[in-house]
């Protein structure tokens, strides 16, 4: 199988970039720990933030490769592979300790929008779409998947997304909290990146901890202030200036 998964670091940014457009980003299961692997490099990197996006501008991510699933009818074991690799690449997603955004363009479906909710925050294109559509199948979907899911844009949406299995467009995924940003600029999601990727990466680390609930908070807080980037930062602000955080 050719590799659908490229880190791509830039200075402060990684990117993982999914690349099987032929097959509209579908995951084959093979590919969830190809997509596991990825992430836990630019994670290792020296990268502010961990951004996934796609090298196809018509589809984000379509979830689960769909031709796979006749064998799923008849093997057992191969149903646990299958929910154990993904239910992996997606806890090494929120494991991450630094800021993740999910850049979607095109369809984001089914799977597609589990990898995207994994992420700390979700970027659209205005012609993004969405739908998760197991009831279509006669299938399921895994619990912690849903409850990502009901956090993100309440249980009454997400009975809605997944009972009725509709498509809804990047403004309707706005308006219910699905993404939080719409961008309609030739570079999406670029200029929060920016942002973001220009930002202490102490405070960057300590925010994800402290946003995740994480153990040791109360005291990434306390050596926050004798962090250089605090003493950066500090002097930037009475020098008038922008901070230049070295990383």
């Amino acid at each position: 199988m050719v590799p659908m998964f490229r880190l791509e670091t830039d200075g402060p940014v990684a990117r993982v970039v999914i690349e099987r457009g032929e097959k509209r980003n579908a995951i084959p299961i093979a590919g969830w720990s190809v997509l596991e692997r990825v992430v836990g490099e630019a994670a290792a990197s020296d990268a502010r933030l961990v951004v996934i996006t796609s090298s196809d501008p018509e589809s984000f991510c379509a979830g689960a490769d769909l031709s796979e699933f006749p064998m799923l009818m008849e093997d057992v074991r191969k149903r646990h592979v299958f929910r154990g690799a993904m239910a992996s690449a997606l806890s090494r997603i929120r494991a991450v300790g630094k800021p993740t955004v999910a850049v979607i363009e095109g369809g984001c479906f089914g799977a597609g929008v589990s990898l995207a909710n994994a992420c700390d925050m979700r970027i659209a294109g205005p012609r993004a779409s969405f739908a998760i559509t197991p009831a279509r199948f006669g299938i399921s979907y895994p619990q912690p998947d849903l409850a990502r899911l009901a956090e993100l844009v309440g249980p009454g949406q997400a009975a809605r997304l997944v009972y009725g299995a509709e498509t809804i467009d990047a403004a309707e995924a706005h308006r219910i909290g699905l993404v939080e940003m719409i961008d309609a600029s030739d570079r999406i999601g670029e200029s929060m990146i920016g942002r973001i990727a220009s930002n202490a990466p102490y405070s960057l680390c300590a925010l994800k901890a402290t946003l995740a609930g994480r153990w040791g908070v109360d005291k990434r807080f306390d050596d926050a202030f004798a962090s250089p980037d605090f003493v950066e930062g500090f002097k930037a602000f009475k020098a008038g200036r922008k901070p230049d955080f070295a990383g």
